[in-house]
């Protein structure tokens, strides 16, 4: 519990003006409040006031409003606990309200403005990455193949498809050439590029980092263009800002430090997560050392290329951190190698990984000791102990890019059994923070601990097969075969199939019942029906849509509430072939219309 004299110390003693100018926020004052564009919402008009005297701010547009906590939990997207946590690492004290000499000096980054149309270009991109193959083709090349990485980092592609969307001068179109998205001449900076967002150490997007695929010149010739000798890496003009996957220091005490994003996709890939890449061998910035000391790690293994230019960066970067009282160590790749072809060309590449790992730091290879784990499979998943920690795994699914399961961790507290229980999505980042944090309360470990177990619960759980049926599939009678051929040259055969119908409770509308039926059933065809149901709200689409599914085998549909645009594009080929997609709403599925059209084309 956060004590309220500290609470009341930041309320009063933080200079709330000075605090959204750090944020990137332009103020003027008339009278006695300043004002300036509200970041909460689109605003043209300067609608956020904030008063000096009181502390307080409230945007006349939006209605949002409070004191410097609560502007921080909305700017930052956090909660009030780490509002207040941040408020105090940076420092402020209680300086008056009235004193604007020494304001919060914020880290190097863009405006609240900026940030958001950065935001926008880098779901523009993403979406681009889903749609045009070639830069996850470049990346499945290079051996980065989980889908969860494409989604969880945001990879995008600079197809060229941007400036097809913008108009050819503007505010937007002024501020992206500000920003370094464009450049003077109006042509897109990172074009030919997969690109990897930054950002800075309060989540907020701070840069893209892009990646020359192999095939710019075939990119060149689509869009009419001539380059000469071009960068393979390339960032946003200006001072370097921003880190990849800073989340891994808040979760692990000890960092393989990388030279690229590449070689830290590559361990991901691995399932080895506590990676965090420099930008090159020059591009160890203050970024990563206030990463790593306010995230409490306390050990960096530095693995960057082997040849001359590595060796020296790695001798640098080591000094520098030990300067800071973080214990470093030197992993030695073969002779010309970095992380990325390592693991392209050695065998049991992640057992060899972590023996270099041990080489590099004997003394805390024989320190640690081996976990004593036991996994057993059961009819319905498995169960994993560990360290007196208790994990059952069941429903085990893998479709549609998702690797979801029930997770329940069992805590046995003398007499008492306490319990923990989720549903996981094994490649969504967010939802396997959510289970280690019940975990966390539920066993009274650290994070990072419990962090280990969830990854290590996912690597069983992509090698988990279901247990092969004692008994073969229950085949159909001669006399069940007969049957079914006299149905089908039944001449009443449609009334015998409405009376199926109001058997389940759906009497009427024997037209659209017959219709949809006919669709469904169509699945086993070449050239299947497609089917939209309109009519006003709460006609009952929902429960024909449900009703006409009841009658068909539960694993030849997917049903879904919505789509997301890219949701279809990570699908494994042929999942849906001889299948029903069922949506519930035609909202739901705005962003994926074209994905659908296609299919049905």
């Amino acid at each position: 519990m956060i004590e309220k004299e500290k609470i009341e110390a930041i309320k009063n003693g933080v200079d709330l003006a000075a605090l959204v100018e750090s944020r990137g926020i332009k103020l003027k004052k008339n009278g006695k409040s300043w004002f300036g564009l509200c970041p909460f919402h689109d605003d043209h008009n300067p609608s956020l006031s904030i008063n000096p005297s009181t502390n307080l701010w409230q945007c006349f547009g939006c209605g949002a409003g409070g004191d410097v906590i609560r502007f921080v939990e909305l700017f930052d997207q956090v909660d009030f606990k780490e509002a207040v946590k941040r408020l105090s690492d940076n420092g402020f004290k209680a300086t008056g309200n009235s004193k604007r000499k020494k304001p919060y000096v914020k880290q190097p980054g863009l405006a609240a403005k900026q940030i958001k149309l950065l935001n926008r270009v880098i779901e523009f991109y993403h979406t681009a990455f889903a749609e045009d193959p070639r830069a996850k083709e470049y990346l499945i090349n290079r051996g980065i193949t989980d889908n969860a990485i494409f989604s969880d980092f945001k990879i995008g592609f600079a197809n060229g498809t941007l400036l097809n969307t913008l108009p050819g001068e503007g505010d937007i179109y002024n501020q992206l050439k500000q920003i370094g998205v464009l450049n003077s001449k109006g042509n897109e900076h990172f074009y030919g590029c997969v690109t990897f967002p930054l950002y800075d150490m309060d989540g907020n997007v701070n840069g893209i980092y892009g990646r020359r695929i192999d095939d710019l010149s075939a990119c060149n010739a689509q869009a009419g263009m001539v380059t000469g000798n071009v960068p393979d890496h390339l960032y946003l003009p200006g001072e370097r800002h921003g880190l990849f996957n800073r989340q891994a220091a808040k979760a692990h005490k000890e960092i393989i430090l990388t030279e690229s994003i590449i070689d830290s996709l590559t361990l991901i890939n691995a399932g080895i997560r506590n990676t965090i890449p420099c930008f090159g061998t020059n591009g160890f910035t203050s970024d990563h050392v206030r990463l790593f000391k306010q995230s409490g790690v306390e050990t960096v293994y530095i693995c960057f290329d082997a040849d001359e230019s590595g060796a020296k960066a790695t001798k640098s970067v080591s000094s520098g951190l030990q300067a800071e009282n973080i214990r470093t160590h030197a992993l030695n790749l073969p002779k010309g190698q970095d992380i990325n072809n390592y693991f392209l060309l050695t065998a049991n590449a992640k057992d060899q990984f972590k023996e270099l790992l041990h080489l590099a730091n004997p003394q805390a290879a024989k320190a640690v000791k081996e976990k004593k784990e036991q996994v057993i499979k059961t009819d319905y998943g498995f169960t994993m102990t560990t360290d007196g920690r208790k994990y059952e795994v069941r429903g085990l699914s893998k479709n549609n890019g998702k690797l979801k399961a029930t997770i329940k961790g069992i805590l046995y507290d003398k007499s008492k059994k306490r319990l923990h229980v989720d549903t996981v999505d094994f490649y969504s980042a967010r939802s396997r923070n959510f289970l280690i944090k019940g975990l966390c309360d539920l066993f009274g470990s650290d994070e990072s601990t419990i962090a280990e177990d969830v990854e290590r619960l996912l690597e069983l759980a992509e090698d988990y097969q279901r247990p092969e049926q004692i008994h073969d599939k229950e085949q159909m009678t001669a006399q069940d075969k007969k049957a079914a051929l006299a149905f089908l040259k039944s001449k009443n055969m449609f009334e015998e199939i409405l009376t199926d119908f109001e058997t389940l409770g759906y009497t009427g509308e024997e037209m659209n019942k017959l219709l949809c039926y006919i669709a469904a059933i169509s699945r086993k065809m070449e050239s299947p029906l497609s089917v939209m149901i309109q009519s006003r709200s709460a006609a009952g689409k929902s429960f024909l849509q449900d009703t006409v599914l009841s009658l068909i085998p539960e694993d030849d549909f997917v049903k879904y509430t919505r789509l997301t645009d890219q949701a279809l594009f990570y699908k494994d080929k042929d999942s849906l072939k001889h299948k029903i997609l069922a949506i519930e709403e035609l909202d739901g599925t705005s962003g994926a219309v074209y994905s659908i059209r296609s299919i049905q084309s």
